[in-house]
């Protein structure tokens, strides 16, 4: 006679079967919640850029004076004065508005007039160093003077021997000429004169424009004088506080 089995006991089928489900549940809600955490990731990265990517605010100015506010700027208004904003409304970066033809030619110009006085300014300089340079004292300046202006002296002195000299072989020509009848003096009496009286008119021209010379390399060294009169005064000026201190700190000792 077999053995009755204890009312719920199924022989402990029941318990391990309920054991077996639990532990099917609990790994697939935990294979669930491996799943989700990666998906939840990329969804925060996603909404952090499409966030930063509408962050960013304009306010520009339209032609009528009136304010708007965008998150890009329209085509007509990339030459406008604008405001770049961020999510707080705080301003991150300014645009100037694009100068018109006659403030960029103003502009311009004024920059151009810059350099130039930037080049004068440059030039002058180095005129005053090659003058501290070349001179010790004003009296060599006074000497270099009378050296240049003898030079050209003396090519007026030459040239204007010449013109006494071909003007008596002229006058010369001109009695010769005269001996004629008129118009029968011979070609080569005439071909001389007119060759003579081209040669006097440019060595009168030579002259002139020699005593030219001569009056603007006086008045350059006469500049040259004065403005290295002016550099030395203004390096004896500077130097004689210094000199003024050296000597009472050296009377202070005694």
């Amino acid at each position: 006679m077999s053995a009755l089995a204890r009312p719920g006991s199924n022989d402990g089928t029941a318990e391990r079967d309920a054991a077996d489900r639990g532990g099917r549940s609990s790994t697939s809600e935990a294979s669930g919640g491996m799943w989700l955490l990666p998906a939840l990731l990329v969804g925060i990265v996603l909404f952090t850029m499409a966030t930063s990517a509408h962050a960013t605010l304009y306010k520009w100015v339209d032609q009528h004076g009136l304010v708007h506010y965008s998150d890009r700027l329209p085509p007509d208004a990339v030459d406008r004065a604008s405001t770049q904003l961020n999510r707080e409304g705080i301003a991150v970066k300014k645009v100037g508005q694009a100068p018109t033809a006659a403030e960029l030619q103003a502009r311009q110009a004024a920059e151009k007039q810059k350099r130039e006085l930037d080049r004068e300014r440059m030039l002058a300089e180095r005129r005053d160093r090659a003058l501290l340079d070349s001179y010790t004292n004003e009296s060599d300046i006074d000497l270099a003077k009378t050296r240049a202006l003898a030079t050209i002296e003396g090519q007026i002195t030459s040239a204007q021997a010449y013109i006494a000299q071909i003007a008596k072989r002229r006058g010369e020509l001109q009695a010769k000429q005269a001996s004629y009848a008129p118009g029968a003096a011979p070609a080569s009496i005439r071909s001389e004169l007119a060759s003579i009286d081209a040669d006097l008119a440019r060595q009168a021209e030579f002259v002139v424009g020699k005593q030219k010379e001569a009056a603007a390399v006086a008045a350059r060294y006469d500049a040259d004088k004065r403005r290295f009169h002016e550099l030395k005064s203004s390096v004896a000026d500077d130097a004689s506080p210094n000199a003024t201190r050296l000597s009472a700190a050296g009377t202070s000792q005694y």
